[in-house]
């Protein structure tokens, strides 16, 4: 097991991501409150995903998600992107379905992992936008995984 991969560490490390993000939002850190925000996203979908599937760590998650086609046998659980931990869990259709949510997604998946090498500072409208969008992704993805 690869440390801090199981479900109690990726829990605390959203909610913690998330007030990261939030404190930097405060001291006008504006790319870096977008990254952790995007990192809160992704380990928030990680645990809820381990509790749907039964599972304690991101290993075991992702040889479930193997064996039942939810994720390619040459892709791996540790990829960072939002759309495919939301395929996983068989919410996407319910998204989209609700017009005001998915616009929120749509806004909180542009997250991009790279945001972290980024040198721009971006912007306080940016940010605030970006957090808002995953502040409201975190509590549908909290209601309906």
């Amino acid at each position: 097991m690869k440390p801090f991969s199981g479900r109690s560490e990726q829990s605390k490390a959203s909610i913690h991501r998330w007030e990261d993000a939030n404190a930097l939002f405060r001291e006008e850190r504006w790319r870096g409150a977008m990254y952790l925000a995007g990192y809160a996203m992704e380990c928030l979908l990680k645990t809820l995903l381990m509790k749907k599937y039964g599972v304690d760590h991101l290993d075991e998650l992702e040889q479930q998600l193997k064996s039942r086609g939810k994720l390619r046998h040459d892709a791996t659980i540790y990829d960072h992107r939002i759309e495919l931990y939301v395929q996983a869990a068989d919410v996407s259709e319910q998204l989209r379905g609700d017009q005001k949510t998915y616009k929120e997604f749509v806004k909180a998946n542009t997250w991009l992992p790279s945001w972290r090498y980024h040198p721009g500072l971006s912007n306080h409208d940016d940010a605030e936008d970006f957090l808002g969008a995953v502040n409201s992704m975190l509590h549908w993805f909290r209601a309906h995984i």
